[in-house]
């Protein structure tokens, strides 16, 4: 009742608990289908502050995407950035590689994964 009260009082319109509504139907889907909840929150609630503000800084930047690692502090949290993306991409493969298991189905229908 007092997510329906905060959600009026906002705006005070019934548009927002509508949404409110909506968005609680979608975590509870997520939520019984295993998606995790919290990155999706995070996504809703920082991401108009995020594209802002990284639309400033490319105009500040002439459209350079280098000027993020302009600095050293800022290259090397890049760099680091950049290895966690790609260690949670390449190292499942790895150690599928190295228990011998396809990366593919097979055509007889006992794929191994």
């Amino acid at each position: 009742m007092a997510c329906i009260v905060g959600s009026f009082a906002i705006n005070n319109t019934v548009f927002d608990v509508g949404v409110m509504m909506g968005m609680g139907l979608v975590g509870w889907f997520m939520e019984e289908n295993g998606f995790p909840v919290a990155p999706a929150i995070l996504g809703i609630v920082l991401g108009d502050m995020v594209e802002t503000n990284f639309v400033t800084t490319m105009i500040k930047a002439k459209g350079d995407l280098f000027a993020f690692f302009g600095r050293p502090i800022a290259a090397a949290l890049g760099v680091v950035t950049i290895l966690v993306w790609l260690s949670q991409v390449l190292l499942p493969l790895l150690r599928r590689y190295r228990k011998g298991l396809r990366f593919y189905p097979s055509k007889d229908r006992e794929a191994r994964f």
